[in-house]
């Protein structure tokens, strides 16, 4: 009956001033990228802003972070060497899973997304990681996509696996979190940066269910749902962990999700931590939802604190 805490953070895109791409690396996404940071992201997502999330993470007796993908800015090797040594300094254990600025280009596994692979469960996607009775399930959207597109996939294959995951954990009476980079809520992304098959998505949730799902993206702190097969399924994003904003929604934060076990099933509590641009700190109204068990039958009921 313990209580599992998880962190949930995305689109750090660490701050780094990078070189630019090699002769091989430029005539791709990666170059158009690489003119984005040096001319506007780079004021926007902060190396000082982020270290503040991670410490305030740090003060919280937590039990997993999440990080829904977009940790590198063009996804070059040398950017995936340096998000390992930021994974290796977590507070705390943590899960990954890619974001599409981490697939700009098909590229080698052992020298990009492969160095992560200790922060990430059994592959193929979607890989499972148990934190107690909590399921965390990795799903990757992130594929390569053409210039100027920003959208994510996650395929049939993978929908397929992910129906059979959520069925069998669901089964065990686990606590399913789901963790997806693009958001799999129709309208929260404009149509070159959504998610190409979110019915397929949609479906698999709709069938089997789940207890929670997160997501990144968008840079923007969200709270939606999506039909489940007990109740509504909340549906949970995040503001990039680096932003640098006076806006409470976009500004850099994370969210605190306690998940508590109880004879009817799940309590889910959500609080959002976030840190304005003029150093103000501030914290989200808390958001519990209770949940029945997935292993038996009835609806979910979700009510704001």
């Amino acid at each position: 009956m313990n209580t599992i805490t998880i962190a949930h953070l995305s689109d750090p895109h660490l701050p780094t001033e990078m070189v630019p791409p090699r002769v091989g690396e430029r005539l791709n996404k990666r170059m158009f990228s690489y003119f984005s940071w040096k001319g506007r992201r780079r004021h926007l997502h902060r190396p000082e802003i982020l270290a503040k999330v991670m410490a305030d993470i740090a003060t919280c007796p937590v039990s997993m972070i999440a990080v829904t993908g977009d940790l590198t800015n063009m996804g070059l090797p040398g950017e995936c060497r340096q998000a390992r040594r930021w994974l290796e300094q977590m507070p705390a254990p943590c899960t990954v899973i890619p974001g599409n600025h981490d697939t700009l280009v098909y590229d080698r596994w052992p020298q990009t997304l492969g160095l992560w692979q200790p922060w990430m469960g059994p592959l193929p996607f979607p890989f499972v990681r148990r934190v107690g009775n909590v399921a965390l399930i990795g799903v990757s959207s992130a594929v390569p996509t053409p210039w100027f597109m920003a959208t994510g996939t996650v395929g049939t294959r993978q929908a397929a696996r992910l129906r059979d995951i959520l069925r069998d954990t669901g089964r065990q009476g686990l606590c399913r979190i789901v963790m997806i980079h693009h958001p799999p809520v129709s309208g929260l992304a404009i149509r070159r940066k959504a998610l190409t098959d979110i019915q397929d998505f949609d479906s698999c949730i709709a069938a089997e269910g789940a207890e929670m799902i997160l997501h990144g993206h968008t840079h923007t702190s969200t709270l939606s749902s999506l039909p489940g097969r007990m109740g509504p399924v909340p549906v949970v994003g995040i503001a990039s962990a680096s932003a640098r904003s006076c806006d409470p929604l976009r500004a850099a934060g994370w969210n605190r999700i306690s998940v508590t076990p109880h004879d009817a099933g799940y309590s889910l509590h959500v609080v959002r931590r976030f840190f304005m641009a003029d150093a103000t700190t501030g914290t989200g109204q808390e958001t519990i939802f209770d949940l029945p068990s997935p292993s038996q039958c009835g609806s979910g009921v979700s009510t704001p604190a």
